[in-house]
């Protein structure tokens, strides 16, 4: 219906609006409504902003009578063509903005649309279709119209923060994905106004969680704010916030937003502070997995069975450790790379005091936080990883050797003498 009133015409298109009105005031099918809902989004996206203009308060209205449905069909797919047209819209959505903002405020207090809310004949279905997570994308859309005018106080910008805030509380962890993206947007609209500490706190905790949807959208706020301010956020998680990164890694590698937050972390901080950094390499590449002891050997009546004393304390536990290592070697190899992105930031920083320590005494500077105190490190690291059984490893390591090899290896051996 949405493709045909964009080619067919005006004639058509009003028409269809005309024939949908019509349903909902009449059809009290709940299937029905929540089907005219979803067509008046349609439409409106497709036809565009332009087209749609004279109609835009007609479906505006209508969508926002159906939100208000008790049933959770109507209310949960009316709302999503309400926030299908809030973005297809855009900024000609502008004039609606208190007035939904108002409706969702509403909708938030009415006991229909609870979680545990409204009939027991509907319980499975509310399950299936949860009333909140469509209202917060609802308000993301609606964030996402207000754009920079969320820096000017006001009633609206209030009641958006109050909202954001109630929702972010609530125990329900779909919620709390679609809460983060809302904090996203604050993160760029509106950024004074926004609790950093606290909320890198929050993200720690999620970051903990066995949903993988909500453990991605944290990394993905930290990422936001790793690249708005670095200094920020090492003041604030330190040195522990990047090992529990690392640590995330170890369980899921796929995780490809985890690298991305501590590349640019390292990127924007490791010139001023390569020396930590390295610390930190140093700890994730001598890190080895728990090893589970294998259970005592079962006895046969009054006999106890016989153990190779030398063979148990050789070969299983050790066979058992490197199966723990072998488990971590995509850890290790990034935490290799981050160590060739440490001394290619400092190279090309241009501070000599890196690689000076006549230089660096003379300016006051601690000679521990210089790149060339820590060369003995680097190549033990880099020594270790070139005799790994993983051969994407073993190139790693050869990489950093080079590295130290390269960037002023003349000053950083006299210095480390």
């Amino acid at each position: 219906m949405g493709l045909l009133s964009a080619v067919a015409g005006s004639a058509y298109l009003s028409s269809q609006i005309q024939w949908l009105v019509d349903q909902v005031v009449n059809n009290r099918i709940p299937d029905s409504r929540a089907g005219c809902a979803l067509a008046f989004g349609a439409i409106y996206k497709s036809v565009g902003g332009l087209a749609g203009g004279p109609i835009l308060k007609t479906i505006v209205n209508i969508l926002m009578s159906l939100a208000t449905d008790p049933h959770p069909v109507v209310h949960f797919w009316a709302m999503s063509a309400l926030t299908q047209v809030v973005n297809a819209a855009n900024l000609s959505y502008s004039p609606f903005v208190p007035t939904t903002l108002g409706m969702v405020a509403n909708i938030y207090l009415l006991e229909t649309h609870e979680p545990d809310g409204g009939s027991l004949g509907s319980v499975n279905i509310r399950g299936d279709l949860p009333a909140y997570q469509v209202i917060c994308r609802l308000l993301h859309a609606i964030i996402g119209v207000l754009g920079p005018e969320l820096q000017e106080p006001g009633k609206v910008r209030s009641l958006v923060f109050l909202l954001v805030h109630e929702f972010g509380e609530e125990t329900d962890e779909g919620l709390a994905v679609e809460a983060i993206k809302c904090i996203q947007q604050f993160l760029m609209f509106a950024p004074s106004e926004v609790d950093v500490p606290r909320l890198v706190s929050t993200f720690r905790s999620h970051l903990a969680s066995t949903r993988r949807p909500l453990k991605v959208s944290a990394i993905t706020a930290l990422y936001q704010i790793v690249q708005r301010d670095a200094i920020l956020l090492s003041k604030i998680g330190g040195n522990t916030l990047v090992e529990d990164l690392f640590g995330l890694l170890d369980d899921d590698p796929s995780l490809d937003g985890v690298r991305n937050v501590i590349t640019s972390w390292l990127q924007s901080t490791a010139s001023s502070l390569p020396s930590s950094w390295i610390d930190l390499c140093q700890r994730i590449m001598t890190r080895t997995a728990p090893v589970q002891r294998a259970p005592p050997p079962q006895q046969h009546g009054s006999r106890p069975a016989l153990i190779d004393d030398e063979g148990q304390s050789l070969g299983g536990e050790v066979m058992q450790a490197s199966s723990g290592l072998s488990s971590r070697w995509r850890t290790q190899l990034f935490a290799l790379g981050c160590l060739h992105n440490i001394i290619i930031a400092v190279a090309e920083s241009g501070r000599e005091e890196h690689f000076d320590p006549v230089l660096a005494k003379r300016s006051g500077i601690n000679s521990r936080q210089m790149l060339f105190s820590r060369v003995a490190d680097l190549i033990r690291m880099a020594f270790s990883a070139s005799a790994a059984l993983v051969t994407d490893v073993r190139l790693a390591g050869l990489v950093v050797l080079r590295d130290v090899v390269e960037v002023s290896y003349v000053d950083l051996v006299r210095a480390s003498s």
